[in-house]
């Protein structure tokens, strides 16, 4: 897994955009979800700025991060200020900061960037490409996934999308084809390179910078 500048830079923007957004609005205390995401974004946030911090981060370091974000626990607000967190706050945004510090300090990923969507146009090109030739015929969500693809390549093309989307329920049922790509060839491997960029919001550890991943998709 990379361990990387950027990445190092990334957990310290993250943990900035909710220390400085909604959790400005609570204290920091072990006795509300809010409270101990503050204690848990400090300490990340302290570690990277003094690069004590090994990527994954070690076991048992992330619990409340991973608890909270599972849980959806960051949105049990006392009902003398909901109203105006729900108004200030995008709730939706504020989940995708706490899942790229997941995917950054959990899972030491490397981050979907602007640098690297032409990348992840050929990957989707190569990966339809391949669904239309298969050598053998498709399930249904394997033909559905075709015209799933054209449409999120055309959204992130123009711009219209910004990974990750979270979750593709119901809206792209047809990503339920990654079940079933095993057998045919790069199949499950252009799956996972789309199905990253665009709904987890990380990019392969290969596209260290985007001369790697235009190397590596020049000739997909």
């Amino acid at each position: 897994m990379p361990n990387t500048e950027e990445q190092r830079l990334d957990i310290i923007e993250n943990c900035e955009h909710l220390l400085t957004g909604i959790l400005s609005e609570f204290n920091q205390t072990d006795n509300t979800p809010q409270g101990r995401m503050i204690t848990q974004c400090k300490w990340l946030k302290e570690r990277a700025e003094n690069n004590d911090l090994s990527l994954p981060v070690k076991r048992g370091k992330l619990g409340s991060l991973l608890y909270i974000y599972t849980n959806g626990e960051m949105f049990n607000i006392d009902l003398a200020i909901k109203d105006r967190i729900v108004k200030n706050y995008d709730f939706n945004e504020v989940e995708i900061y706490m899942g790229k510090l997941i995917e950054l300090a959990n899972e030491g990923r490397l981050l979907t960037k602007p640098p690297y969507t032409p990348y992840a146009l050929r990957s989707m090109d190569a990966l339809i490409k391949l669904l239309q030739t298969a050598p053998r015929p498709l399930s249904q969500y394997e033909q559905g996934l075709i015209p799933d693809l054209e449409q999120l390549r055309q959204l992130l093309d123009e711009g219209k999308i910004e990974p990750p989307l979270g979750a593709y329920m119901p809206q792209y049922p047809n990503f339920r084809a990654k079940y079933s790509l095993d057998d045919i060839p790069n199949g499950k491997n252009y799956f996972y390179t789309v199905y990253d960029f665009i709904f987890n919001g990380v990019r392969p550890d290969s596209w260290l910078t985007p001369e790697d991943a235009d190397r590596e998709t020049r000739h997909l």
